[in-house]
């Protein structure tokens, strides 16, 4: 993994968007939780919501590609709740209409990070956001990359972030 303040400068651009995003489409705020290395691959959640990033970080003339990753994993509690608030229905279960939700939402995240990642220097090609449904199912990691999890608390239950980040040095 890169330097520890090269991470930390990374992932902070993500927190925020998504403690923006939640506050402003689902109306709650978040509550980070001390972050974590992630040590297996199992989602902490039901439904996980998985989107890519590669490009290059700038910094002193020097061009350093990197690889990404943003995982937003929902136990399916949480991401009922979720899909109630932002799409004024009631979900008890997991239905097609709220499939594609998380994604969307990863994507909103990715969106806004992408700006602030710019004024740090890193230039961003997003991947299409994929989900995958079922407890305890495995998330594939970028090679290289060590994957720090970051919980949230929220009023809608607890979300889990996960970030995965390398330089090809």
């Amino acid at each position: 993994m890169a330097a520890d303040t090269s991470f930390i400068d990374f992932s902070r651009p993500f927190v925020d968007a998504c403690k923006n995003i939640f506050t402003t489409m689902v109306s709650c705020n978040l509550e980070a939780q001390k972050p974590q290395i992630k040590s297996d691959s199992t989602s902490r959640g039901d439904i996980t919501a998985v989107i890519g990033l590669s490009g290059e970080l700038e910094k002193g003339g020097k061009k350093t590609p990197y690889k990404a990753m943003l995982v937003l994993a929902f136990p399916y509690e949480t991401y009922f709740k979720v899909a109630s608030v932002m799409l004024s229905e009631t979900y008890t279960t997991y239905h097609p209409d709220i499939q594609d939700l998380g994604g969307e939402i990863v994507n909103m995240i990715m969106g806004n990070a992408k700006r602030d990642l710019k004024n740090l220097g890193y230039s961003s090609n997003m991947a299409i956001p994929s989900i995958i449904e079922g407890k305890g199912h495995s998330i594939k990691y970028p090679a290289g990359t060590t994957v720090v999890l970051i919980p949230f608390d929220s009023p809608n239950g607890p979300l889990y972030m996960e970030l995965c980040y390398s330089t090809a040095e």
